[in-house]
């Protein structure tokens, strides 16, 4: 007997210890951070998602749904006694060779708008049979069917195995639970029928989720093993419970969502209808009335000139070589004299890739405030969207609500987390009666921007796009909203802004629903634990700072702990656990020492996160490049 008999078999299924249901004969369940299923035929024994007992018994196979790092970390052990890795086509390069992923992120990071995740294999696992959905694969007296479903990644699989009359369906990250998604930050990704790209489309692949989920009910599985939660008993209604709590979010999100202004409806009913039934209506909210810019505000590409009576200029925002050519037309016309400040929104490539040319040829003064000014002056430090390679140092820091006279102008400005947690916007008030709110990319007259996940939107009363809201109610009447995106300027009515507030609040328990954590943001927040900094560069004998950065969405006080896995040459010393407040956040520091001996090139360190129902394995990581 291959797998002892002795091991304890756990089942938790809606809270109840042992379920009324057992398990076909032979196959045996071991439960921890992640699911792994043994089936014992013949004296053979095939393993499905890997071993998180850590026993490392032997398997003959492995069946492997993505190739996602915190799910492989169970697979190891097996894969190193001689498994035969059978793995998805479209993933197994990823599989067996992780080295030139990560070697190509030392560029990859920078202006990054596919937005795909990084949690990535670290080493290889070669993979010994590629499959694809239609495959069929040959083990003992079993035939293992192979589904495509892709959702969770864009290229996982399913298998359906047929045991003692039952069939039994091994989904990966598809589904768990009674019918929720892990998270939706993975599912970022373009739409092309949509002409969406990766960067705009909000949980992108919800569309293949409901496609693989409508594919697996025509194959009627009698049991289903989820890679993560509880097994499933009755499969069909769960997939529907999932296809409707999926529905309702994403109903609810189109509703407001900022894309629509640019991309007109008949786009957004093509993005719609890939995930909400083909009748369905949205309830859009109206568009915002809009406005021509007052005379002294000039538009220039995505940037605006804010011109004074004497012709010096205060820009908002600098991200291309063109709109500094611009500026030189408009100096050499009589029409500028200087460029005294620049004001930045928010961290994005297209709106600082040009700020040192400026800086360099006008002298201007980089203003910004908050979490902003480190991402400004440290892009490297960071794994964002659409980072910069070209820092900036802020010369002229504020605090938020911080206010000054320019020229004919009082100037507020606000830590505004709007598009991006790391967001300002900047208010203008002119003595000559008219004030507009520079709020960057957070608004369009059709809604709200936050149709990119790892920009981190919270859904928090008082944060994110809620304290946004909360703003523009305290501007001065009649106040024009500006997005360097939009042409025209626009204003919310009142009756708007509570729409979009109230969508908000709706938002936050249908996902709750939805996602298995005890406040949803966790499932919003692909950065709630980071290690920081991203990128260190280091020589032998050398030792780096790190942090795991953890913010604590729950509703209560929580404990973290942290669980390091570094390679050969690097050494970590540090983790003390960090006790972190409700909606609070926290670090554990560590210290990595590079030996003599550690080759040149990217190191990666990989974190395990933990606090009590939050088991997450080789969930962030950090790179050292090892420099010689």
């Amino acid at each position: 007997m291959i797998w002892s008999q002795s091991l304890t078999v756990v089942f938790l299924i809606a809270g109840i210890a042992q379920a009324d249901e057992p398990l076909p004969r032979g196959l045996t369940l071991a439960t921890g951070a992640v699911n792994g299923v043994f089936i014992e035929r013949q004296g053979r024994a095939l393993a499905v998602y890997g071993d998180p007992s850590g026993r490392q018994p032997a398997a003959d196979m492995l069946l492997l749904t993505h190739a996602r790092r915190d799910a492989l970390w169970a697979a190891r052990g097996l894969a190193q006694a001689g498994a035969k890795i059978v793995a998805p086509q479209a993933e197994s390069n990823l599989l067996a060779h992780p080295e030139r992923f990560w070697a190509g992120q030392r560029e990859n990071r920078f202006h990054n708008y596919a937005q795909q995740s990084t949690r990535v294999p670290v080493e290889p696992m070669p993979v010994g049979l590629a499959v694809q959905g239609g495959d069929t694969v040959p083990w003992a007296d079993l035939s293992i069917r192979v589904l495509a479903t892709p959702g969770y990644t864009r290229g996982a699989v399913s298998y359906l195995i047929d045991v003692d009359g039952r069939r039994i369906a091994f989904t990966g990250d598809l589904i768990r639970d009674d019918g929720r998604l892990q998270d939706l930050f993975s599912l970022q990704d373009a739409i092309p029928g949509a002409k969406v790209g990766g960067y705009h489309g909000w949980a992108g692949r919800l569309g293949e989720v409901v496609a693989s989920l409508d594919r697996l009910a025509v194959a009627k599985p009698d049991l289903l093993v989820p890679l993560r939660g509880t097994v499933i008993l009755d499969p069909l209604p769960a997939f529907a419970r999932l296809k409707h709590r999926i529905q309702a979010v994403y109903s609810n999100y189109l509703s407001i969502d900022a894309l629509r202004w640019y991309f007109k409806d008949d786009h957004m009913r093509t993005k719609a209808r890939r995930v909400l039934e083909p009748d369905a209506v949205v309830d859009w909210m109206a568009m915002a009335e809009t406005l021509a810019l007052p005379d002294q505000i000039v538009p220039i590409s995505n940037s605006r000139l804010l011109l004074a009576a004497d012709r010096s200029g205060f820009l908002v925002d600098c991200g291309g070589a063109n709109i500094v050519g611009e500026l030189r037309k408009l100096r050499s016309a009589g029409r500028l004299t200087s460029i005294e400040h620049v004001f930045v929104t928010h961290y994005h490539d297209d709106h600082t890739d040009a700020l040192p040319t400026l800086v360099t040829e006008f002298g201007a003064k980089i203003h910004a405030c908050g979490s902003l000014v480190d991402v400004i002056e440290r892009p490297g430090d960071y794994r964002l969207p659409c980072l910069t390679r070209n820092p900036s140092p802020v010369t002229a820091r504020h605090a938020d609500r911080d206010a000054w006279r320019w020229k004919e102008y009082r100037m507020t400005i606000f830590d505004h987390p709007g598009q991006t947690l790391h967001h300002n916007a900047l208010l203008v008030q002119s003595d000559a009666g008219w004030s507009a709110f520079f709020l960057g990319d957070s608004f369009t007259p059709s809604g709200i921007d936050d149709y990119c996940l790892p920009n981190r939107n919270f859904l928090h009363e008082g944060q994110g796009f809620f304290r946004c809201l909360e703003q523009l109610g305290t501007l001065p009447p009649g106040c024009l909203l500006l997005n360097q995106h939009v042409e025209p300027a626009f204003r919310f009515s009142p009756a708007q802004r509570a729409q979009m507030a109230e969508a908000l609040r709706r938002r936050i328990p249908l996902l709750s629903e939805l996602l298995p954590f005890d406040d949803p943001n966790y499932g919003l927040d692909e950065s709630w634990a980071v290690l920081h900094p991203y990128w260190t560069a280091a020589r032998p004998l050398q030792t780096a700072s790190l942090a795991l950065r953890i913010v604590n969405h729950s509703p209560r006080e929580r404990t973290f702990r942290a669980r390091v896995r570094a390679p050969e040459g690097l050494s970590v010393t540090g983790l003390q656990p960090v006790r972190v407040a409700a909606r609070a956040e926290g670090q554990i520091r560590m210290s990595v020492r590079v030996s003599h001996e550690c080759p040149a090139g990217p190191r990666v360190i990989v974190a395990d996160v933990v606090s009590e129902d939050i088991d997450l394995r080789e969930w962030t990581e950090a790179v050292i490049e090892v420099v010689r």
